[in-house]
């Protein structure tokens, strides 16, 4: 009789439910444009890509970029529609949560409790939704709600096969994965639980099978030299060429952050792994995912394990890769320890249910069930305003004023993301101040770049291919000085010394 209200309350209306909520604050809380906010300064980058069809940053993102582009077709400002797409796919992580959390609890429990396995799934959903991982990544653009929603789908199949009896539908959706983000891959090694069933079950034909399912993921790689070949912008990598494809894919550009740790300063990134999860889930929340684990423990060995072994894998990449926004790759880690943050308050719950109902009281057996959901609502009430970016316009801003300070027909000069990115995405994303060619002096120590840089102003086709980006920003400036203006838009001291310039307040000029 217990379970007779939820089996009126269907899981899809409750996943909805939920996932209309989280999409709403989401887009109320939306970045208008692009940011720097919520470690997001890649935008600029992305969105510009997006527009263009073209290759962002390593690893190329061909799956999240075809998909922005359709994005930036739709009215209104380009980088506002690619945050209002991260919202959507992080409130649709949302809601495939509530149904594997819902699968994963009743799949245990055949005990009459649906409605207090709901409440469950919905906290934890609601957990998920309104902590601070998930949430920054879903007000701008950027790739990771997108990597959620991925690997909510791949939790919900493992859950819901209980053993892989979906094989192929896993396969898709790995495929998927790998066409978005590479380091996603960790989930594939994290199924060793699995391997026995799968060696059992695996044959010649159905391996066959599961290759032509990965296939309409990892096609989507030819998007990137076949977009490569059209020289947009930007093109990381020139991946036309199998050398750029390969460095492109691999990230070659970012391994020296991987391993580059000292010593004394892993106790500090754990210590900084561990606040995360603090500050996501709080006493209560964590005790709660405690609960869970042992009970997921007893329950389903193989799919806790999984779960373990991809929290470790992920947490240790994340941990030794050395950056201060490397925590982002914690996102999906979230979805299963919301998962398991469910089956702890499931079981919680029931108890305290069935102690009530013993003792002849159901009201507070009711109150206890409402109170749970307190936690989600506390938490979107404590991180509102600091997750609030509906009025930051400070990256575009930043962009648009170096743009609009140049002179007619000027190379401008940039130094790394926070200034290139926006002035990509006001100049060849927006298309403003179509006679401004910008130069990024980081990335011309790479040779690729100098060839897309010659693409863009003939002047400098004859770049060297090799070499110290100084010496080649300086062969720019000596190659342009005389036929179109050059301006800086930091303070460069080896171009100050060299040359003569003079200041604005905002850009360095060359002078003749």
């Amino acid at each position: 009789m217990a379970g007779q209200p939820a089996r009126r309350l269907n899981p899809l209306l409750v996943a909805a439910l939920i996932a209309g909520l989280a999409l709403a604050v989401y887009w109320r809380t939306a970045s208008p444009t692009i940011t720097f906010r919520h470690d997001g300064p890649d935008s600029g980058d992305l969105v510009t890509a997006a527009i263009n069809l073209g290759i962002p940053h390593p690893t190329g993102y061909p799956l999240y970029t075809m998909l922005a582009h359709l994005v930036t077709l739709l009215p209104g400002e380009p980088a506002g529609n690619v945050s209002r797409f991260s919202g959507l796919c992080a409130a649709l992580a949302v809601g495939v949560l509530v149904l594997a959390s819902y699968a994963a609890t009743t799949n245990r429990a055949k005990d009459g409790n649906a409605l207090v396995h709901l409440v469950a799934a919905a906290t934890a959903a609601g957990m998920l939704a309104f902590g601070s991982l998930l949430w920054s990544q879903a007000t701008i653009p950027e790739v990771y709600a997108q990597s959620a929603l991925l690997v909510a789908l791949w939790l919900w199949l493992v859950v819901a096969a209980g053993r892989p009896a979906r094989p192929y539908l896993l396969a898709l959706v790995f495929g998927l994965v790998l066409a978005h983000h590479v380091a996603a891959a960790l989930l594939l090694p994290s199924l060793w639980p699995y391997a026995r069933a799968i060696r059992r079950w695996l044959t010649p034909r159905r391996a066959g099978a599961l290759l032509l399912c990965l296939l309409p993921g990892l096609a989507m790689y030819v998007y990137l030299p076949l977009r490569a070949s059209a020289q947009p912008v930007p093109n990381w990598g020139q991946a036309s060429e199998w050398s750029g494809f390969v460095w492109l894919v691999t990230g070659k550009a970012y391994q020296s952050y991987l391993g580059g740790l000292l010593a004394q300063q892993w106790p500090r990134r754990l210590a900084a792994w561990l606040s995360i999860w603090v500050r996501e889930l709080g006493v209560v929340g964590l005790a709660l995912v405690l609960l869970g684990l042992w009970k997921a423990w007893d329950s389903d060995r193989r799919r806790t394990l999984h779960g373990l072994t991809y929290l470790t894998l992920t947490s240790a990449h994340a941990i030794a890769y050395g950056t201060t926004d490397s925590y982002v790759y914690l996102v999906p880690v979230a979805l299963f320890v919301a998962l398991w943050l469910a089956e702890g308050a499931a079981a919680l719950l029931v108890e305290l249910r069935e102690w009530l109902h013993a003792r002849g009281r159901r009201t507070l057996s009711t109150v206890a069930l409402l109170a749970v959901l307190v936690l989600p609502a506390g938490s979107l009430v404590a991180r509102f305003a600091t997750m609030d970016l509906s009025q930051d316009q400070e990256a575009y801003q930043a962009g648009m004023s170096l743009l609009q300070g140049a002179e007619p027909e000027a190379v401008l000069i940039s130094r790394g993301d926070l200034q290139t990115f926006p002035l990509w995405y006001c100049r060849y994303g927006l298309g403003q101040r179509r006679d401004v060619t910008v130069v990024d002096r980081y990335l011309l120590a790479l040779g690729w770049y100098r060839s897309q840089v010659a693409a863009l102003s003939p002047e400098l086709a004859g770049l060297p291919a090799q070499g110290d980006s100084t010496e080649a920003t300086k062969l720019v400036v000596s190659a342009l000085g005389a036929s179109r203006p050059v301006q800086l838009t930091y303070e460069d001291q080896d171009l100050l010394n060299a040359y003569r310039w003079s200041f604005d307040g905002r850009l360095y000029t060359l002078r003749p």
